[in-house]
């Protein structure tokens, strides 16, 4: 029986700095870029973009930045479409960089590079707060908020306070 008891990870402050230096990271690896788009994946992968859009809007203010979401089913991607807010072909030629909550054994990223794949950007990227290392396909994460190695049997749960409130993150 799995355990119900949770192990706080990440408060609040900790998320929020990750949050700032991953904005950091992302900026410094496109030092000469003036606009580059974050594509969320629902639903915490969204709200963690737009924090990041709005960390990039305060160190780096001559850059656009531009959320966008993906929209897909985690447990079935194959059969089920995977859609998003605008058309990829409008960042032909552009940065993307996907933004997830957790990267687990990384099916969720390689498919949420899909819309993209069609388009060729010239530069694909992923973000994530926490990445646990289960590596079951062949996709990383650029920008790590969090390297943690678990057990296949625990969970990360990243649980994000509505009206842009705390973020925590747990282990259980």
């Amino acid at each position: 029986m799995p355990s119900t008891l949770k192990t706080l990870l990440l408060d609040g402050d900790a998320v929020a700095r990750k949050l700032t230096r991953i904005a950091l990271q992302i900026r410094e690896d496109n030092f000469d870029e003036t606009r580059i788009l974050l594509a969320g994946v629902k639903n915490r992968g969204l709200e963690l973009a737009q924090r990041l859009q709005a960390e990039l809007a305060v160190i780096a203010p001559e850059l656009e930045v531009v959320v966008d979401y993906i929209r897909m089913n985690k447990d079935n991607p194959v059969h089920d479409a995977i859609t998003t807010g605008m058309d990829p072909m409008l960042w032909k030629d552009e940065v993307v960089v996907v933004v997830d909550d957790v990267a687990h054994s990384g099916k969720t990223l390689l498919w949420a590079l899909k819309p993209f794949m069609q388009t060729v950007p010239r530069k694909l990227q992923c973000a994530v707060l926490v990445d646990r290392s289960h590596k079951h396909y062949p996709v990383h994460a650029d920008f790590v908020g969090l390297s943690l190695a678990t057990m296949i049997q625990e969970q990360v749960q990243v649980v994000i306070a509505p009206n842009g409130g705390p973020i925590t993150v747990y282990l259980r």
